[in-house]
């Protein structure tokens, strides 16, 4: 994630909101919200997701705050399901994301190949990532909501110039790749010996003065700390 900010949503840091620009399928950085704990697993929103689960954010302080046992119906927003239940005796917020990815490339597990005759390419799993909020959590998610809004609406700004920024780091290291075969230590030996080219090259292909001279130079470094696979297809 590019010019990522956290958020602590309670006092034992277990439950964090992280806003950045974040690759997508369709191969370019967008701005993202990213409700996760301890695990690398999180959910996802996009800015429009995000607004619709403000939307529904009074439901849920209704539900966490009443003394009313009635349970809500399930919110569904695109891949996300909110439920209304509890944990641990106490009232909770359940956000689950759910999602079936195509595995192209077979990278199934062992196991699972020998149960399953289907070709690789046509193998689907599913992809699952669960929230748990509880009212002392909510309650933090909520009040730095405008902080999140704010932070959503400068990276949007944004978005253009960075992907400018991806799209041309790309083009410069290949034009330096002297070898067909393509493999991590082959970028990253490519990227370092001629670091400073690229970055000049990049950078004077860039017309917005202020992202210049502002941002360039910590998303220059952010894309080259990026692993390679993300921002190369690496067969």
């Amino acid at each position: 994630m590019l010019l990522a900010t956290s958020y602590d949503l309670n006092n034992s840091h277990t439950k964090t909101i992280h806003v950045g620009l974040q690759r997508t399928n369709e191969e370019i950085f967008k701005p993202v919200v990213k409700l996760g704990g301890h695990n690398a697993d999180g959910i996802y929103f996009d800015a429009d997701c995000w607004q619709q689960f403000q939307d529904n954010m009074e439901l849920m302080n209704e539900y966490l705050s009443s003394d009313n046992r009635v349970k809500p119906n399930f919110v569904v927003i695109k891949n996300i399901t909110i439920s209304f239940t509890t944990s641990y005796g106490s009232k909770s917020i359940l956000l689950a994301y759910k999602e079936e990815e195509e595995n192209s490339n077979g990278n199934l597990r062992k196991e699972e190949d020998a149960l399953d005759s289907t070709p690789p390419a046509k193998k689907r799993r599913t992809y699952v990532a669960a929230v748990v909020m509880q009212k002392t959590t909510f309650l933090g998610l909520r009040s730095i909501v405008k902080c999140v809004d704010a932070h959503l609406k400068q990276l949007e700004s944004l978005s253009d110039n960075v992907n400018k920024c991806a799209l041309y780091l790309i083009q410069e290291i290949e034009l330096k790749l002297s070898a067909c075969f393509i493999n991590q230590e082959i970028l990253k030996l490519t990227l370092r010996g001629n670091y400073k080219d690229i970055e000049r090259n990049v950078r004077t292909q860039i017309n917005d003065l202020t992202f210049l001279d502002m941002y360039f130079n910590i998303i220059f470094l952010e894309l080259t700390l990026l692993r390679y696979n993300e921002i190369f297809h690496i067969p």
